[in-house]
């Protein structure tokens, strides 16, 4: 299986349990699958299969979808929408997200690193249906609130992640920190992976937001004067934005993300029930 051809594949929209069990498959054999040597009836030319790394509870769900042996035409015909496979009965969508809603929350479980909630001061608020998250305390004279949207992550390219001592792969996740004081605010641009904190950006503007869009928004954070930038880590990490709290934050990300597919899942079987 090639990148390509796993492009393609991933562009179908199909389950998050079938996506799941290709990218491991991709990653098991690093890009490439093997390959038989022979052909089955129905579909000439070399077979395909499954790496032997792969879980059997994966295999078992991932086989359904994918023919036996697949080649040229066999691959395209598997991947596209042909009238006749419109054609072909199925186990109807409401019986499909029934499946998918009961595979979820039998397997969802809340992290172990938020169920105590965040850090101290910080008191967590959200609303079901919207993606935004706010932390909010107080400090001084000034409110601090760190806002991130589950919907505004970067996309995790696999390789390209830091592990930490069990080897799990830590996922990158980006958020805005407000400091207010009277009616001004300054607002930096961060991200974390539990390991670091790092400030991309940073603003100063009138509370209620920037006056027009022509608005001098600051200079590009990397070009500061080096001892500058670490003054400016060192001041979020007295008002409580530290590592501590990044590793918080890319749990929470995941687990409200889960929550919301979940019940976005419930909503649509209402629906079409």
């Amino acid at each position: 299986l090639t990148s390509a051809h796993a492009g393609r594949l991933l562009s179908i929209k199909m389950s998050r349990r079938a996506t799941s069990v290709v990218l491991h498959a991709l990653r098991a054999s690093r890009g490439s699958w093997p390959i038989a040597a022979s052909g089955a009836a129905g579909w000439p030319g070399p077979s395909w299969a499954l790496p032997a790394s792969m879980p059997a509870q994966h295999a078992a769900r991932w086989m359904p979808v994918v023919p036996a042996t697949l080649n040229g035409s066999a691959w395209s015909r598997c991947l596209s929408v042909s009238s006749q496979s419109m054609a072909s009965p199925g186990p109807g969508l409401a019986n499909v997200l029934k499946q998918e809603i009961a595979v979820e929350e039998e397997e969802y479980a809340k992290p172990a690193d938020i169920g105590g909630g965040p850090p101290a001061p910080f008191v967590l608020s959200e609303v079901p249906d919207d993606t935004l998250l706010t932390l909010t305390r107080s400090f001084k004279d000034e409110t601090v609130s760190v806002d991130l949207h589950v919907n505004n992550q970067p996309a995790q390219e696999y390789g390209d992640e830091n592990t930490n001592e069990e080897g799990e792969a830590l996922s990158t996740v980006t958020f805005n920190v407000t400091v207010s004081k009277g009616d001004k605010c300054l607002v930096f641009e961060c991200e974390s992976d539990g390991t670091f904190v790092a400030i991309s950006h940073l603003t100063h503007e009138p509370k209620d937001g920037q006056p027009s869009e022509s608005y001098y928004t600051g200079p590009v954070f990397g070009e500061l004067d080096e001892v500058l930038q670490a003054e400016f880590r060192q001041y979020l990490q007295d008002r409580g934005i530290t590592e501590e709290l990044g590793e918080y934050l890319r749990h929470l990300v995941y687990d409200k993300e889960q929550r919301e597919y979940m019940q976005w899942l419930k909503k649509v079987h209402s629906f079409v029930a």
